[in-house]
C-alpha cells in the first residue's frame, strides 16, 4: 500500500508542478499586458484567466522575434549600438557587462564551465556544487599553491552566485555533466542523479599530499 502510495505521489508531482509552472507564468507574466489588452475591447468581456494566457503568448511571441531581429544585419547593429551607449555609463556597463557575460555563459556557451566539482562551503564539512570557470590559476603565496576560480551559482536562480578561488587540492571531482548540475540546482536537489556520492576520502588524500610537499 505504502509503495502505491508513493508511485502515486511520483506520478502526480511532476503533473502537479507543471500545471503549477504554467499557471504562474501565465498569471505573472501574462499581467505584463493585462492593462494593455484592458482596452481591446473584445478581450474585455474575457476571463481574466484567457487575457493572461494570450498576455502570456504574446510576450513569448515578442521574445521570439526579438531573437529573430537581433539575428539580422540591423538587429546586430542596434544591439551594438545600445551595447555601445550602456558601456560608456560607468555603473551601467559593470552591471550590463557582468548580467551579458552571466547569461550568455550559463544560457548560450556552457562550454565556459570547464568541469562540475564539489567545494566545501560555506564551512568544512558541508559541501557546495560549483563550476570550475578557466584553469588558469591563481597562486596563493607563500604556499604557492594553485587556486581556480570556481562559480557557485545559488537555488533557484543560477544567474547568482558566488566565485570562490579555491586551492586545486581541496576541489573535489565529480562525474556529473554541466547539464546534470544545473537540474540539481535549479530543482534545489529535486531532481538528483541516481549514483549521489561526495568522495570526500580523495579531497583528503590530496590535502595530505599536499601539505606533505
Amino acid at each position: 500500500m505504502r509503495r502505491k502510495f508513493l508511485m502515486g505521489v511520483v506520478a502526480i508531482l511532476p503533473i502537479g508542478l507543471t500545471i503549477f509552472v504554467c499557471w504562474f507564468l501565465v498569471t505573472k507574466v501574462g499581467s505584463l499586458l493585462v492593462r494593455l489588452f484592458a482596452r481591446i475591447p473584445y478581450l474585455k468581456e474575457l476571463p481574466e484567466i484567457a487575457v493572461g494566457a494570450i498576455g502570456f503568448a504574446a510576450v513569448v511571441i515578442v521574445i521570439y522575434l526579438v531573437g529573430v531581429f537581433t539575428t539580422s544585419i540591423l538587429g546586430r547593429w542596434i544591439v551594438r549600438l545600445i551595447e555601445i551607449v550602456f558601456t560608456k555609463v560607468p555603473l551601467v556597463r559593470a552591471v550590463y557587462t557582468s548580467s551579458r557575460q552571466l547569461v550568455e555563459t550559463l544560457f548560450v556557451d556552457r562550454s565556459a564551465f570547464r568541469r562540475v566539482v564539489m567545494v566545501e562551503f560555506p564551512k568544512k564539512g558541508t559541501y557546495a556544487m560549483g563550476f570550475v570557470t578557466t584553469d588558469d590559476a591563481w597562486t596563493v603565496r607563500p604556499s604557492k599553491a594553485r587556486a581556480l576560480p570556481v562559480f557557485v551559482p545559488t537555488t533557484p536562480n543560477p544567474t547568482s552566485g558566488y566565485l570562490l578561488l579555491v586551492p586545486e587540492h581541496e576541489l573535489i571531482p565529480t562525474n556529473l555533466t554541466v547539464e546534470w548540475a544545473m537540474k540539481i540546482i535549479i530543482s534545489g536537489g529535486i531532481v538528483s542523479p541516481g549514483i549521489r556520492e561526495i568522495d570526500a576520502h580523495s579531497h583528503q588524500n590530496k590535502e595530505s599530499s599536499s601539505g606533505n610537499s
